[in-house]
């Protein structure tokens, strides 16, 4: 196991409009996409597609959403031994607008229903572990028991799990929506006051590298007190569902392949780039060799490796 991913999966069902959504109003949907979802789900499908051995901590219900999940992670080559599959628990069901002219999505989430079964940690030490804060005990035992793994929090909102899990993590990849709950104000995007922003988010676990997605804006991390910018690749996008989960997915694929942070954080950003070009989350999630072709002829060595393309 190299890569081992903790945390949500979600049944998506999506529905495509290229207009603006007007209340009282009837719209007849030709066609629509389905497929599992939720971060750590589709963060363990990117790595697994692209070829590093990985598996999924997550909770499933005993019902057909949660068959049908299970089902795709073992198409994907995703390890399901330690999916928890919960007899009195329920699937999370996640119904998705994209608004094909912008981008944007709206998601209606159904939550889960959980029993008390709990995760068992393996034997096995994973290169990686990703957490999105949504099994907190799974993620703090796996945590716990693999000190010497590499450890990533996806911080996609300032919850106290995600925090307690941000804690033991040595990188913290937070969305812009984290950074602003946890500091309780807009980031401001100039380089002094968002350079303020990153190093107060460290503030949570100040051994931990810190990195804030951005949207069409890029990407803002530090080395050591300097903070760093990166640029968004442009990209025509459809819907932006999952692409967080993907580049959170190409992120960790890098560190289990020894890439250098910032050439993580390429691959990641070109990763999610490609995703918003097409719909759905896990239906998005691109070819290793795509990727690393947009990137360039230095790429190919990263992109040579077996995948499932």
């Amino acid at each position: 196991m190299s890569v081992c991913c903790i945390g949500q999966s979600a049944y998506d069902i999506t529905v495509r409009i290229d207009e603006q959504l007007v209340p009282d109003r009837k719209y007849r949907v030709e066609s629509h996409v389905e497929c599992p979802g939720g971060p750590a789900l589709n963060a363990a499908c990117v790595c697994s597609k692209w070829g590093e051995p990985t598996s999924l901590v997550s909770r499933v219900g005993d019902d057909q959403y949660g068959s049908m999940i299970l089902e795709s992670l073992q198409r994907y080559g995703v390890g399901v031994g330690g999916m928890i599959r919960d007899p009195v628990g329920r699937t999370s069901l996640s119904f998705i607008i994209a608004n094909g002219l912008s981008g944007e999505r709206t998601i209606f989430n159904i939550p889960p229903v959980h029993g008390s079964i709990g995760a068992v940690v393996p034997e096995e030490t994973p290169t990686v572990i990703l957490s999105d804060g949504h099994e907190p005990e799974a993620s703090n035992a796996f945590m716990d028991a693999f000190p010497t793994a590499i450890r990533v929090v996806d911080a996609g909102s300032c919850r106290s799990d995600v925090l307690a899990v941000a804690r033991k993590s040595e990188y913290m990849v937070c969305s812009q929506a984290f950074a602003e709950q946890y500091l309780g104000r807009p980031l401001t995007l100039d380089t002094e006051s968002l350079g303020e922003s990153l190093l107060s988010i460290r503030h949570i676990n100040e051994g931990c590298k810190v990195i804030v997605t951005l949207g069409g804006e890029g990407l803002a991390f530090l080395e050591g007190d300097r903070l760093e910018t990166m640029p968004a690749f442009k990209a025509d996008a459809v819907d932006t569902t999952g692409a967080g989960d993907i580049f959170h997915g190409a992120f960790v694929f890098g560190l289990a392949r020894n890439l250098s942070m910032r050439k993580c954080l390429t691959l990641a950003s070109m990763a999610a780039a490609v995703s918003v070009t097409r719909c759905g989350g896990q239906t998005s999630i691109p070819a290793l060799g795509e990727v690393t072709s947009r990137l360039g002829a230095s790429w190919a060595e990263v992109g040579s490796g077996v995948g499932r393309e």
